[in-house]
């Protein structure tokens, strides 16, 4: 009979082509750009729940996921893996490569650097600050809405999801108008993949193949760069009230943000700021219109907008999963992973897990208990989680409250190939609409 030691020491499950067949085909295929990759995640919970895979160690369980998220001992940082310091002994990593490692936001930083920051940064972006967004929001959602009824179809994704968080980033920031043209063209794909450096394998296999892709991703985090080192230097000469200009005044015990700090952040701010949100609108909404039941209850019941949004994250996450670095030896959920791993905590699988979630496949929005991971844990826990959150609230109670007899055009949505889990398109039909906030009434047609 096992020991508790004995359990306390076991290694993780190794998850092959040999081993199975199936679930490694998964993985490999991008399992973010499945119509519904739960039932997969519910086997590797069962039969692989902490498991290397191609060189990384996956975790799947509710407890050991945020377990890993608040570890003393688990890291942000790339460059404190065994894989960094191996490609780098090779010299298989660019100076470029090298250079955007050192100039990353808080998100991929540690204690007490990680703490300063974020603390500098939580002080310009407050909850005082982005619900003083909710009227502007309140109107971005109302003139999409106005628009597609008098189409009587919406491009969710298009028309609304994607649009909505550029533009309240762009606000929240403060992008001058004259510049919302040029910062809405940055392409999405490689925006949300670019604005930071890419994964160490993933670096270094591109590096190593010549690399196109590497070189539009580094040309496009330059773009960014530059864009925001313009608007920090326009708003050090002219400052406004806006986030620019909050984090250039962020001090605190006389410490203030560098330059390439704040430049950093807005980068980060900016493509989280969106991104989270596009898909967390994206999946809510397909969520509702499958369950016809819940698009009613939340029409009847407005007030129940936020429990919808909680359920909505905790159902399909808007991001599946967030990696992680062991510094040494950790122990989670009776594994032990080596110091030097880089560990991918699969949010999306944790809150779907039975031993956490009555039911966890059941969307409900008048779900209790609803402790969910999608937003992160810990220190490190997504700070524009509230934004997100606030458009999401706008956009679920204008969409049951106006639209009438809503359906999807197609039940097969397609979902983008990133590493994200993102709808590419979600095309509704309705036979009308109600007024909008302001008293106006646009019809739609029958």
């Amino acid at each position: 009979m096992a020991t508790a030691a004995d359990i306390e020491s076991r290694a993780p499950h190794t998850l092959t082509q040999e081993t199975d067949p199936d679930l490694y085909a998964s993985l490999t295929e991008q399992i973010s750009s499945l119509a519904d990759p739960y039932p997969i995640y519910r086997r590797l919970q069962r039969d692989y729940p902490v498991a290397e895979f191609e060189g990384l160690v996956s975790v799947f369980r509710y407890d050991d996921v945020a377990a890993l998220l608040r570890h003393p001992r688990v890291s942000s940082d790339d460059r404190t893996s065994a894989l960094h310091r191996s490609l780098l002994k090779q010299d298989r990593l660019s100076t470029a490569y090298l250079s955007q490692l050192d100039d990353q936001s808080f998100l991929h930083r540690d204690p007490p650097e990680h703490t300063r920051l974020r603390r500098l940064v939580a002080q310009a972006f407050t909850p005082h600050r982005v619900n003083a967004l909710r009227p502007f929001i309140r109107e971005q959602v109302d003139s999409a809405l106005n628009a597609a009824a008098e189409q009587g179809r919406l491009e969710l994704v298009e028309d609304l999801a994607y649009p909505l968080p550029i533009e309240v980033i762009s606000h929240l920031i403060g992008i001058p108008e004259d510049d919302r043209p040029f910062v809405a063209s940055w392409p999405r794909m490689q925006l949300c993949c670019s604005f930071e450096p890419a994964e160490l394998g993933a670096a270094a296999k591109l590096e190593q193949e010549g690399a196109p892709a590497q070189a539009e991703a580094d040309r496009l985090q330059e773009q960014l760069t530059d864009y925001f080192a313009h608007l920090v230097r326009r708003r050090r000469s002219e400052p406004g009230d806006d986030l620019v200009s909050a984090l250039i005044a962020a001090e605190e015990d006389g410490e203030r943000l560098s330059g390439d700090e704040i430049n950093a952040t807005l980068r980060l701010l900016f493509v989280a700021g969106y991104e989270n949100a596009v898909n967390l609108v994206g999946h809510g909404a397909l969520a509702l219109l499958r369950h016809p039941d819940q698009w009613a209850e939340l029409r009847d019941d407005p007030a129940s907008v936020s429990a919808a949004v909680e359920e909505v994250l905790r159902y399909d996450s808007p991001f599946q999963f967030t990696r992680r670095v062991a510094l040494d030896d950790v122990d989670v959920g009776g594994y032990r992973i080596p110091g030097g791993s880089t560990i991918i905590a699969w949010l999306a699988a944790a809150n779907r897990d039975p031993a956490r979630f009555t039911d966890p496949d059941r969307f409900d929005i008048h779900r209790r208990d609803n402790h969910h991971l999608a937003f992160g844990s810990g220190i490190h826990a997504c700070l524009g989680g509230a934004l997100a959150r606030a458009e999401a609230e706008a956009v679920f109670a204008e969409l049951t409250r106006r639209l009438v007899n809503p359906r999807l055009e197609d039940d097969e949505p397609r979902y983008r190939t990133d590493v994200f889990r993102s709808l590419e398109a979600l095309p509704i039909t309705f036979d009308s609409a109600k007024r909008d906030s302001h008293g106006m009434t646009r019809a739609g047609r029958r």
